[in-house]
């Protein structure tokens, strides 16, 4: 069997052309063993042409190198795809690449060549001296030339392996196919030197060129029409004589061909990826697109070889998809093409030239045969000899004579037609003759005719085919002593071990046939026990059976080729029983792959047709609203089941999902490894020979090819059946609020504001009827691809946490319910309780008598309530609720109690009239004993004037205290007596008496308290220590004490006894009067010792506060004498106690004020909350501290006051620099923030970041530390806020003029604030960022559309009018340039629109015409209404209009540019709008354009616009 060589050639093809050779071009034949000359000169070669400018730069660098926009072909043929070509591929060894010259130096070289490697020699005293001052240049000895940097771009150093173009083809689409090996002989040419040469060499070739010096022209190599007008003649002389008709892919030649069709797509394949990029090559292809796809025959056609991209394969046409390089992204440039018409540049341009030269050669050949065909069937036929009767005769009678052919008359029939076929056969054989003949005697007149080629017939000697001689016995013999099948015992051994492994072929690894579903682990347990049970039937049963049956087998047999005894292991190589164990050691391993094989391939499917349903779904997809029926239905049955889950950690499965793909790899890779201990045979039944180890079956590999494809069949299945499962597990987020609500949090709201029975019944009524939804909506189990998801437990879950939800607002009805209940009965017993109640006073019998003529009126707000419960526990009883038994008593308990209270109120009644009576008698007695107690107070109050000692004054005071609370007492007993008496109905007791009582007491009250209590103070005055007189006080009891002795000297003028008492006491207060300035100075709160020490040496008095200082001592001192000087240095004293006491309040009111300093975001900082209450205090302590300074009392404390005026106003100044600081940063910190932001601007980047740095410290002390008063006086604080508002003031002014340079660049930019631009440059990453704004930058533009690849083809007004961009943009550049692309992308694409819409117009109906095209265009459309479109874009205006345009009558497509600024807008007006401005569209255009109808719409350049075309008037 013929294998495949090593680059994939297979049998009789060659890479290099329809000849097979065995050493490729390039490649020297001579021997390995080289002499040390021709090895050192091959290397030196090598080595000065890598070193030499004259070889071609690299690919990267080769201008004539093809460039395909690869998001062109992206945005043609859709996502990248996997390759289809791929799946039946044969896998090779993956080769590491290594440079393109490292194998030159070849093992083994460096003793051949010596020491090639080794440096250049130096002399080392020159290297010494190298050192020394003397040789060291000075700094000023090179000067650098002013346009050093404009030599240093001209300086070319030659060629460069940077890549300096960039290509959408993979670097190895370029590699071509050689034939030599991976590992080559010190001297020979390496694999990748090879490979590197020949893609040069076939970079450099030209198709083109190579055709032409075939003699071949390119563009006549396609069929083209004939000319019906001028048809060629044979006088003409063309070549060919006629226009060719037959494609040339009939005639190609496949062996040329090095690479299969799959293996060229899959040139397009990067390593380590799945997506196929384009494959660079040139076809024929015609140079107009239109025309080529409208006509490929036309004869206006060119056709050139073009450098395209390889795209695809179509394997039923045999059609190859290629795009032209450098075209727009545009299906018009895509070609199927035949392989004739395709080069690839990885394969060599001259064997292609020679396949194209012999399908074209051959395509002449059959035409001219053809031609000749059609002269011969031309030729006349009548007069001709025909075959005569009697030859005819015999062809029907042996036709007639076949055995057991029936005979009627469709037999002859078919008799007759078939003697005329012969006889015009005959003629045609005749006349063939004849033309043939002519034709070879005239060749130069019929030189355009060719003739067919002539075989030579031979004709045999005898009537027998001769057979060479064969040596049958010799071969015979010789096929005996190698064949093992010619002893008996041999072929039962044989067959023995066929039906062995039958047995194992039949088995399987896996349990493929699962007739119901199961968990992940009783899965692996099935698959773990199949593939155990099999390794151990191969590894005891399997082999001790093979051992017998081989033994049994050849037992018998003699000393000699199966010897089983033999001892001597060279004599056992020999033996043909060696070649049989051989032989049955690979009849074992083949079928250990087979079952393998078969088993891995069977467990494949098996895993597929459970997966085939979903294999298509996309990793995106939704399940939508069905959550009950699946379309993803496996062939057979499910495989696993799992539950679905819903918990607080969101909705997953019971088994994790990507515990699958793991577990199935598992368990693949397990069953491969099950095969992998199987002993061999030979050891086991050549007992007498020694064999070491144990030699162990090959079986088939954890990385073999088709392994590895298996194996990614598996992983890419299961994780496509996961995509499925995980959206329909999303659908089920919906539930999870209601899976993870707690009743008791949710009932907590309701429980608080105790909802009405109405709301609750909604509530309930929604979460039955959500219970009912969820009961119909959700499957108990669904289906989907290999998995049975059992849903019910989520399903009762969810219904039940429903159900729960209902009937816990029910329980919350019923108890509320009961609540009320049970506040109605207890108003009830409330009620029943007061009825019942024993008065014990007439008031309270009045009391209750009046509260019971409301009992009716409570009665009916009480029936409403007992009402409104049972409507309400109706709501209950609607849903079936339970009611417990003491609810229920309780409820109609409350619904009896309206007639239990009439039925006591009327017992009650009676009972109030005896209780009357009875009060009405006790009345009485208390009326009498209340007289009695009043005269006797009448004579005690008389008996006050006799009292007229001055030293009873404390005992006469507390009498008369006594007197006045018994005089009280009495008022309120008159007043009691006579509320009854009108309860009673009585005549009112007159009490007036009391009255001059108690006005005739009040004098003596007055002076004997007043005395008692003076004589108790001048007492205390005089003799308590100083420090213990409050002197406010004092002089207030003094005031008071006076007016009231004054009052009564006066009342007391008819007693003379009583008003000396009354004259004794004031005088002594007025005694005491002018020692109250004395005793106010001395008690002064803000006497310090320096106002003692001053008032001591003013009077020439020692006075010192001392704890024993009385102001008797003081009297004594004569201090009274010196009440003046006192006074003063106490009014001075007092207003600096003011000042002090200020400052200490301004002080302890700062201690109370705090910074609040909050986090902010993320930023792992803090920012300060404004401290408004802080300035509004500094700003009041400020101006007081301010007064203070200019008081003439300040001297104690001005060093004070200066201070702390400093550090208030210091503190103003800091908190003035921090807020202006913050504002600062908190607008540049999400700036700065941004990567982009920081990469264009670095300097104000670090600037800022120095800043921050700062600033972090500054909010971290003041979180740490937030009085405000401590925090802000701080010098250095003030100094480093400075220095960050001076950063924070040179950053924005760098981002300004940073803003100003983007909006330079691209003008619209104007349009947007700071922050919006500063938004649209922080993402510059993210292009679709700057979709919010674009409604600033372009009028009415609300969006544009970006492709998958960003690609942008689309713009959209806020109406939703899409308008196609005539050519897309990438936003691959900074965001204001693709922005000014993005402009004049819609300017040119309005133009092209306008103008094609302007030269439609005439074409179809105006109404049609309108809607057809844009808004704008539409409008514009109305301007060219009554005028005409040059051909250059210019507008003809009518005759008759008066254009004031400086051309008259010419309005170029440019004047429609200069309405750009009303252009959008008008682009996007909807229909209606424009029927309203412009008239209705059935209608003719005006010749008036209404402005008070449009001039809200249309814009001043718009109407301008009307004016110069001269169409309408305004």
């Amino acid at each position: 069997m013929e294998q495949p060589n090593e680059e994939g050639c297979g049998p009789g093809r060659n890479p290099e052309g329809p000849d097979c050779s065995g050493i490729a071009e390039g490649q020297e034949s001579s021997s390995p063993l080289r002499s040390h000359a021709s090895t050192e000169r091959n290397l030196r070669r090598i080595l000065l042409r890598l070193n030499s400018g004259s070889e071609k730069p690299p690919l990267s660098s080769d201008p004539k190198l093809p460039a395909l926009p690869l998001p062109l072909i992206l945005s043609d043929l859709g996502q990248p795809r996997k390759l289809p070509l791929t799946s039946n591929d044969k896998k090779y060894p993956v080769m590491k690449q290594r440079g393109f010259y490292s194998d030159v130096l070849s093992p083994g070289t460096l003793d051949q060549l010596g020491e090639v490697c080794r440096g250049p020699c130096m002399k080392q005293d020159l290297l010494r001296q190298a050192d020394l001052d003397q040789f060291t240049p000075k700094v000023g000895t090179f000067e650098i030339p002013e346009d050093f940097e404009e030599r240093l771009e001209l300086q070319c150093i030659g060629s460069t392996t940077q890549l300096l173009t960039q290509v959408d083809f993979p670097l190895q689409a370029y590699e071509p196919k050689v034939q030599v090996p991976f590992l080559v002989l010190p001297g020979e040419c390496p694999r990748k030197i090879e490979i590197e040469r020949r893609k040069r060499l076939y970079l450099s070739l030209d198709i083109e060129q190579l055709l032409a010096s075939e003699g071949i022209d390119s563009n006549k190599l396609m069929p083209r029409h004939p000319d019906p007008y001028h048809p060629q003649t044979i006088e003409q002389g063309h070549d060919p004589l006629f226009p060719i008709y037959l494609p040339l892919k009939v005639f190609d030649n496949e062996e040329f061909d090095c690479r299969t069709p799959s293996e060229w797509i899959n040139m397009g394949l990067e390593p380590g990826s799945q997506d196929r990029r384009p494959v660079p090559g040139k076809a024929l292809l015609p140079t107009n697109d239109f025309l080529g796809h409208e006509d490929p025959k036309s004869r206006e056609l060119k056709y050139e070889w073009c450098n395209v991209g390889v795209l695809d394969y179509d394997e039923e046409k045999k059609l190859y998809l290629v795009h032209k390089t450098g075209r727009p992204p545009l299906l018009i440039c895509q070609y199927w093409v035949p392989r004739i018409q395709l080069l690839f540049c990885a394969e060599d341009p001259r064997v292609f030239t020679q396949r194209v030269v012999q399908a074209n050669a051959l395509r002449k050949k059959t035409e001219a045969l053809l031609l000749y065909n059609l002269y011969v069937d031309c030729m006349p036929s009548e007069g001709r000899r025909l075959l005569n009767e009697q030859s005819l005769g015999r062809i029907k009678q042996w036709a007639m004579s076949t055995p057991r052919m029936r005979k009627g008359p469709s037999v002859l029939e078919h008799l007759s037609n078939l003697s005329k076929e012969v006889n015009l056969d005959y003629e045609r054989s005749m006349n063939k003759i004849n033309f043939d003949q002519i034709v070879s005697s005239k060749p130069e007149t019929f030189s355009y005719v060719t003739l067919p080629e002539k075989e030579e017939e031979k004709v045999p000697e005898q009537g027998l085919v001769s057979v060479p001689e064969y040596p049958f016995q010799e071969q015979k013999e010789d096929f005996t002593f190698v064949s093992l099948l010619t002893r008996p015992e041999v072929i039962t051994a044989l067959s023995k071990v066929r039906a062995e492994c039958n047995k194992v072929i039949a088995m399987a690894l896996f349990h493929s046939n699962l007739s119901k579903y199961s968990r992940l682990e009783e899965f692996e347990q099935i698959q773990s026990q199949t593939f155990s049970q099999v390794q151990m039937f191969l590894k005891d049963s399997w082999i001790s059976t093979l051992k017998v049956a081989m033994r049994s087998s050849l037992r018998d047999m003699s000393k000699g080729w199966y010897n089983l005894y033999e001892t001597n292991w060279e004599v056992y190589l020999m033996s043909k029983l060696r070649k049989l164990m051989e032989m049955i050691k690979y009849m074992l391993q083949d079928t250990l792959r087979f079952l393998v094989q078969d088993s891995l391939a069977s467990f494949s499917q098996f895993i597929s047709d459970a997966c085939c349903s979903v294999i298509d779904c996309t990793d995106d997809m939704v399940w939508g609203e069905d959550l009950i029926n699946s379309p993803y239905r496996p062939r057979k049955n499910p495989l696993f089941i799992v539950d679905l889950v819903l918990d607080s950690s969101g909705v997953h499965y019971s088994t994790p999902l990507e515990q699958f793909e793991s577990s199935l790899l598992n368990l693949f890779d397990k069953g491969i490894l099950a095969t992998h201990a199987v002993p061999q045979l030979e050891k086991l039944v050549m007992e007498d020979i020694f064999i070491s180890g144990d030699p162990l079956l090959e079986s088939v590999g954890l990385h073999e090819p088709l392994v590895e494809e298996l194996r990614a069949t598996i992983a890419n299945t299961v994780r496509k059946a996961m995509v499925p499962l995980q959206a329909y597990a999303k659908e089920y987020k919906k539930f999870l609020e209601l899976n993870n609500t707690d009743i008791a949090t949710f009932l907590k709201a309701y429980q608080t504001h105790c909802p009405s029975a109405e709301e609750v019944r909604e509530v309930v009524l929604t979460h039955l009827q959500e219970k009912e939804i969820l009961d119909n909506s959700l499957p108990s189990s669904i289906i989907i691809g290999p998995f049975y998801i059992n849903v019910d437990n989520v399903k009762q879950s969810l219904s039940k946490k429903r159900k729960a939800l209902a009937t816990s607002m029910l329980d919350i009805l019923g108890k509320n319910l009961h609540k009320e209940v049970d506040d109605i009965c207890e108003d009830f017993r409330s009620i029943s309780r007061k009825i019942y109640e024993k008065p014990n006073s007439i008031e309270e019998l009045a009391d209750i008598r009046e509260w019971m003529k409301g009992i009716p009126e409570k009665l009916v707000g009480l029936e409403e309530r007992i009402a409104k419960v049972m409507d309400d526990y109706e709501v209950m009883d609607e849903f079936l609720y339970n009611l417990s038994t003491d609810d229920f008593n309780d409820k109609w308990a409350a619904y009896n109690w309206p007639s239990k209270i009439l039925g006591q109120i009327e017992m009650v009644r009676q009972q109030h009239l005896e209780d009357e009576e009875k009060f009405r008698k006790i009345q009485f007695m208390d009326q009498n004993n209340f007289q009695e107690k009043l005269e006797g107070l009448q004579l005690v109050v008389a008996g006050f004037s006799t009292h007229v000692e001055i030293s009873r004054a404390h005992e006469i005071a507390n009498e008369v205290r006594r007197v006045k609370k018994q005089l009280k007492d009495c008022q309120q007993l008159a007043i009691l007596y006579n509320n009854r008496e009108r309860i009673f109905n009585l005549p009112i007791t007159n009490y007036e008496k009391l009255s001059r009582m108690v006005k005739e007491f009040q004098p003596y009250l007055d002076l004997w308290t007043t005395a008692s209590d003076w004589l108790r103070w001048s007492e205390s005055w005089m003799n308590d220590p100083l420090s213990a007189i409050d002197a406010e006080q004092l002089e207030k009891n003094v005031i008071e004490s006076f007016k009231t002795m004054h009052k009564c000297v006066k009342q007391f003028k008819d007693i003379p006894a009583c008003q000396e008492v009354a004259l004794d006491i004031r005088a002594r207060i007025e005694e005491f009067k002018p020692y109250i300035p004395l005793i106010q100075g001395l008690r002064n709160p803000g006497m310090r010792n320096r106002h003692w020490e001053q008032l001591s040496n003013e009077i020439n008095i020692n006075i010192k506060p001392k704890a024993n200082l009385t102001f008797a001592r003081c009297l004594e001192m004569n201090l009274q004498d010196h009440i003046e000087s006192i006074s003063k240095v106490a009014e001075v004293a007092g207003k600096e106690y003011a000042i002090e006491q200020a400052l200490d309040k301004m002080e302890k009111e700062w201690s109370a004020i705090l910074f609040n300093v909050l986090p902010y975001k993320e930023t792992e900082t803090y920012i300060l909350k404004s401290p408004d209450e802080a300035s509004q205090l500094l700003d009041d302590h400020i101006v007081m501290t301010q007064s203070m300074s200019f008081s003439p009392y300040k001297k104690p404390f001005e060093q004070r006051i200066y201070s702390w005026e400093n550090k208030l106003k210091l503190t103003q100044e800091v908190l003035e620099e921090w807020l202006n600081c913050q504002r600062a940063w908190l607008y540049l910190e999400p700036i700065f923030s941004s990567e982009d932001i920081n990469r264009q601007l670095p300097v104000e980047s670090k600037r800022y970041q120095t800043m921050e740095r700062i600033w972090r410290k500054i909010m971290k002390n003041a979180y740490e530390n937030r009085e405000v008063i401590n925090v802000c006086s701080d010098h250095r604080l003030l100094d480093s806020l400075r220095d960050c508002n001076k950063l924070l003031d040179m950053v924005q002014k760098g981002l300004s003029e940073y803003l100003e340079t983007k909006r330079s660049a691209f003008p619209r930019f104007y349009f947007l604030s700071d922050d919006e631009l500063l938004e649209i440059l922080s993402q510059t990453k993210d292009p679709t960022a700057v979709q919010p704004h674009l409604r600033k930058c372009f009028e009415n533009i609300a969006r544009l559309l970006f492709q998958e690849d960003l690609e942008i083809t689309h713009m959209y007004s806020a109406e939703g009018e899409e308008v196609q961009l005539s050519f897309s943009i990438y936003p691959s550049s900074n965001v204001e340039d693709w922005l000014r692309e993005v402009e004049r992308s819609m300017k040119t694409s309005m133009r092209d629109i306008i103008e094609r819409a302007i030269k439609a117009y005439p074409l179809m109906p105006r109404t049609e015409w309108v809607l057809n095209w844009p808004g704008q265009v539409t409008i514009a459309g109305r301007i060219s209404a009554q005028g005409a479109i040059h051909r250059d874009g210019r507008y003809l205006a009518p005759a008759d209009a008066q254009p004031q345009d400086p051309e008259p009558g010419l309005l170029s497509m440019s004047h429609l540019q200069d309405a750009d600024p009303c252009w959008n807008t008008i682009n996007h007006w909807p229909l209606h709008q424009l029927r309203h401005c412009c008239g209705d569209p059935l209608q003719p255009a005006p010749a008036t354009l209404d402005k008070a109808r449009c001039g809200p719409h249309l814009c001043p350049g718009l109407l301008n616009l009307y004016r110069r075309v001269g169409a309408i008037k305004v």
